[in-house]
Order: C-alpha cells, then sequence, then structure tokens
C-alpha cells in the first residue's frame, strides 16, 4: 500500500459532503480554488472523487460550479446515488413516513420539501422561509396538491424545516417515523430517507463498485448527516467550521470552510 508524507495510507476515494464543506451559500462563498486544485491533482494521481449530499443528485453540481470532474454524486442523504452520469442506486422512503413528515410539517407550521426523480417539491407554508433560493428543479405547490402527488410520485428523500435548535424528538414523534432514517442538516432542518439509508450505506455502495476498501476512504464534511460516511472511512475530517459533535467524532480537523480546508485533508491523506 503506498503512503503519502505523513506515513498514513494513501485515500483512493476522497467523498465530501456539499454544504457547509466545500461552499457556503448562506455567506456567498463558493468551492474554493486550492480545493479545485487538490481535487484536480487526486484524480490525476488516481483517486476517485465523490460528492455527497442530502441535496439530490441533479442539484448537486449546480451549485459547486466549476467543479465538473467528479466520479460519484451520492445524493438525498444516501437515497440516490449516481456514477459517471448514470443512476446506480435509487432508494424510496415509504407513503406512511412520506404521509406523517406532511402531517407533521402542516401541523408545525413548517416548511417541507421531497426530492423525486428530477424535481424539488415544495409546501411553501409557515413562518420559516425556504433555506435556498428556488430554482428551476423547485416546483411550488399547494398542501392539498402536494399530498396528492405524494401518493404518485417516487420520493427518495424528505426535508422538514424548524426554527433553529429545535430537538428531533418534538419534530419527529409519530410512530410511523419509528423505522425511518432522519439526520440533522444544518442547525434548522433536518432529512428524512428510507430505513437503513444514510451517506454511510451510500459511501460503502460507491467504494464497492471500484473495490475500495474502507480504510482507504476519505469522507469530509461538517454537520451531523455527515457522521455515518466517517463511521465507514478509513480517515474522517471536519472543516474548522463544523458542529462540535463532527469535531469530536473526527480523526482531523482541516481549516474553515472559507479557507478551503478541504483542500488541506486532500493534499495530507491522499497526495
Amino acid at each position: 500500500m503506498k503512503m503519502n508524507e505523513q506515513g498514513n495510507k494513501k485515500a483512493r476515494l476522497v467523498v465530501l459532503d456539499i454544504d457547509g464543506t466545500i461552499i457556503d451559500k448562506q455567506s456567498g462563498v463558493p468551492v474554493h480554488r486550492e480545493v479545485r486544485a487538490a481535487l484536480s491533482e487526486a484524480r490525476a494521481a488516481g483517486a476517485k472523487v465523490c460528492l455527497c449530499s442530502a441535496r439530490p443528485c441533479y442539484y448537486m453540481q449546480d451549485a459547486t460550479e466549476g467543479l465538473d470532474e467528479v466520479d460519484a454524486l451520492i445524493g438525498c442523504s444516501g437515497g440516490m446515488i449516481e456514477v459517471q452520469g448514470k443512476r446506480m442506486y435509487a432508494g424510496t422512503v415509504p407513503l406512511p413516513q412520506l404521509l406523517a413528515c406532511y402531517e407533521t410539517a402542516l401541523d408545525k407550521d413548517m416548511y417541507m420539501s421531497f426530492a423525486g426523480d428530477d424535481k424539488i417539491f415544495v409546501c411553501k407554508k409557515g413562518p420559516v422561509s425556504a433555506p435556498l433560493e428556488y430554482g428551476e428543479v423547485f416546483v411550488i405547490m399547494e398542501d392539498k396538491a402536494l399530498l396528492e402527488l405524494l401518493h404518485r410520485e417516487k420520493i427518495y428523500c424528505a426535508f422538514i424545516f424548524t426554527a433553529p435548535g429545535v430537538p428531533k424528538e418534538e419534530v419527529f414523534g409519530d410512530p410511523r417515523f419509528e423505522n425511518a432514517t432522519i439526520h440533522r442538516s444544518g442547525h434548522d432542518s433536518f432529512n428524512l430517507t428510507h430505513e437503513g439509508t444514510s451517506k454511510g450505506t451510500g459511501v460503502l455502495r460507491v467504494a464497492e463498485l471500484w473495490d475500495i476498501p474502507p480504510e482507504e476512504i476519505l469522507t469530509i464534511g461538517n454537520d451531523e448527516n455527515d457522521l455515518p460516511m466517517f463511521e465507514v472511512a478509513g480517515v474522517s475530517v471536519a472543516v474548522g467550521n463544523a458542529s462540535r459533535e463532527v469535531i469530536e467524532a473526527a480523526d482531523w480537523v482541516a481549516p474553515d470552510v472559507r479557507e478551503g480546508g478541504a483542500a488541506a485533508a486532500v493534499r495530507r491523506f491522499v497526495l
């Protein structure tokens, strides 16, 4: 096994979260030039590069403009996977859990959205505004129309947005959520996927495709829903602006997203 300058095994698969890790939409921070350069060098050295996000695959690379050369996309927190532009996996959320999300959001007057095959369906409801600017992939719907849609469309991830700091147990008390996978994504949102589906399972699916063992996987993230991919990787890295829980779980802490911290991780563990 080849080693890098620090004496560690070189990672052959680099998996990066998007929001808060390589971009910061709220602060207008794009992918840092050093991150672009480091990932280009990593691919030239033979490593695979994968973006992994709660965003569906079709709403990932628009946010990472200029970072076009990636080998795989893990979207919907593991519920959707594309490799070299072709979908290789899609896990749908069962209807009872979708209805539980819908009814919970309506009852608590919260903003909600649901990621389908190529559109994100949004119920513009409640005092919490949309976390991202609406684009062409968003379909704004009235609540009754959205309810009808949930009965006929395949949904790969559901989102509920709350006021900052609301505990998970206050939102997901409905017994229909019992077997769902629910993670906090940001300080004011949660995403829900099919039971057993997470960023971790998504990373393992992609790694298996290329016959890359866990010890040769590098994952970089900043939020709670990144923890499952930390658990399956040989090396996990938190950027400096990550939540305390993520920093404590990481093997190494890189500089802040605004400083292109992911580049430092790639250079340390891949190149």
